[in-house]
């Protein structure tokens, strides 16, 4: 519906008998520039509550789908848990090792040594 000037003024005189002045002036204030295809209708407002509804459908699933990557998230840090023991206890065995061949090397390097000072002094005591 079209609404032109003589329509608008019909409705102030209208409320000027029914509210009186002032709140027909303030109610009209109100009206003034708004258009009367902008106004929505009732089958806006219930159009805009099909799109809500299909919007909260879609974040509905999108939360489904974030719960499942949680689940997945949570078997892949088990699995990084499972590797960072098996590599703690990789070493521990790896420090293990280079202490058992540390002592081997100065033990070792202590029975040369020992060895070749007893030969020194076996060829200075029989020389």
């Amino acid at each position: 519906m079209k609404v032109d000037e003589q329509d608008r003024q019909s409705l102030r005189e209208r409320l000027d008998t029914v509210l009186g002045e002032y709140p027909a002036e303030v109610l009209m204030g109100m009206l003034e520039g708004i258009a009367g295809q902008d106004l929505a209708t009732r089958d806006d407002v219930l159009a805009i509550g099909t799109r809500l509804d299909g919007i909260g459908t879609r974040l509905d699933q999108m939360d489904r789908r974030l719960d499942q990557m949680d689940r997945r998230l949570d078997k892949v840090d088990t699995r990084f848990e499972m590797v960072d023991a098996q590599l703690e206890r990789l070493d521990a065995r790896f420090e293990s090792r280079i202490a058992e061949q540390t002592r081997m090397m100065v033990f070792t390097g202590v029975g040369i040594a020992m060895s070749c000072w007893a030969l020194l002094f076996a060829a200075l005591g029989f020389g």
